[in-house]
């Protein structure tokens, strides 16, 4: 199941969680948008990825930066994903095997796609990010 938040806040690299309770059984662990001047990127949107699930990780991103967006997922093609990154070898770097990366190790692969920057992270966050104001005027 997805759970997404929408915030304002820029990006830091400290990893906080919060808890988020998605239904009266379920309890999801979601990145909670935290404030750094430094960095220039904002908090936008999130989604989970869950490799033992029927959706795949391409379509986690893809979903996610549409969100950022707020287009359909079918209007996020210039560039193709493929372009762009690699996601079968994020999948395999972050997801398996899973006795691999699952030794108490936290790792996070970034790229660029577009204004936005997204993490993958080894809990399956996928965490989109935008250019905040005065960063993004410095690189114009």
């Amino acid at each position: 199941m997805d759970e997404k938040q929408s915030d304002s806040s820029s990006r830091d690299d400290t990893n906080q969680h919060s808890n988020e309770t998605i239904s009266p059984t379920e309890t999801v662990d979601t990145l909670t948008p935290r404030e750094s001047s430094d960095e220039g990127w904002t908090f936008v949107t999130q989604a989970h990825y869950d490799p033992t699930e029927a959706r795949d990780l391409t379509t986690v991103i893809i979903t996610a930066i549409a969100d950022a967006e707020d287009v359909p997922i079918v209007d996020i093609r210039d560039p193709p994903l493929y372009e762009v990154v690699d996601v079968e070898a994020i999948e395999n770097a972050l997801f398996s095997p899973p006795e691999a990366n699952r030794d108490n190790t936290h790792s996070t692969v970034g790229f660029r796609f577009n204004e936005y920057e997204v993490s993958v992270e080894t809990d399956g966050w996928v965490t989109v990010y935008r250019r905040s104001g005065s960063a993004a005027a410095d690189e114009e």
